[in-house]
């Protein structure tokens, strides 16, 4: 998996809290949970949760060293935490100790997704939610799968002998199926068809060169640039427009 800046990307990561802060404001808790949020990023709404659980506690989770190291420079909110751990989602090392599991913007950094529902299968209390929001599949191409086709493109595939595609989007219906198969009951899907404006392709590129480590991490850095310009050139058309980004979001409510 890549490790991401942390620093860089609380520096562009205006779509991503906005959209969970969207998400996060329908998220119902008493104030005295255990939450485990897993792809905590930099630790923006891992903080957030945190103020509201006055006797409860949140762990962060994330498997960049260098997202984890961000998240532990800001400092815990009273009792609640957070804490910040460095783990796989496949591997979490917990056991049954959180009421609630939270991911926003994540899951879908793991191929193995099943393995990943698992891990939060059994991170649950009997009885326990979780709370998922991912990107996922549709027929207009994504922006990860742009980034594959640049990949494999004859300018760029010495750098990618071997490179397993390092994201999965799934359609609603094959998400439920592995959720059900890994041990976690459905209370609700839903898909939303989203677009965000980044008002230049400067700005989108910007917002790319973060979003595009697990590619751009495989190249000679004098040359990253040109990788993320033929990236965002190949996903102009898909869009309509430069700067210009479209995601399929699907939230899944369920519990243990």
């Amino acid at each position: 998996m890549a490790d991401w800046s942390g620093r860089d990307y609380s520096r562009i990561s205006g779509l991503q809290r906005t959209v969970a802060t969207e998400t996060l404001a329908e998220l119902v808790v008493d104030g005295d949970e255990c939450v485990l949020d897993i792809g905590c990023g930099d630790g923006f709404l891992t903080r957030e949760i945190a103020e509201r659980l006055p006797g409860g506690y949140i762990v962060g989770v994330d498997a960049s060293p260098r997202m984890v190291a961000t998240a532990g420079q800001i400092g815990p909110s009273a009792s609640a935490g957070p804490a910040y751990v460095c783990a796989d989602a496949r591997r979490l090392p917990f056991g049954s100790s959180f009421d609630m599991v939270v991911s926003f913007n994540a899951l879908h950094w793991v191929p193995q997704l099943g393995d990943a529902l698992t891990g939060i299968a059994e991170a649950l209390r009997p009885g326990g939610r979780a709370l998922i929001q991912m990107v996922c599949g549709s027929a207009r191409p994504s922006i990860e799968s742009t980034a594959m086709q640049v990949a494999r493109s004859q300018r760029w595939e010495r750098y990618f002998t071997g490179f397993g595609t390092p994201f999965v989007h799934p359609d609603p219906d094959a998400f439920s199926e592995l959720a059900t198969a890994s041990g976690l009951h459905i209370d609700s899907v839903t898909v939303r068809d989203r677009e965000w404006d980044f008002g230049s392709r400067e700005q989108f590129s910007a917002w790319c060169t973060v979003g595009c480590t697990a590619w751009t991490d495989q190249i000679a850095e004098p040359e990253r640039a040109a990788f993320i310009d033929d990236a965002v050139s190949a996903y102009e058309p898909v869009a309509g427009r430069p700067g210009l980004f479209r995601f399929m979001q699907l939230r899944a409510e369920l519990h243990s």
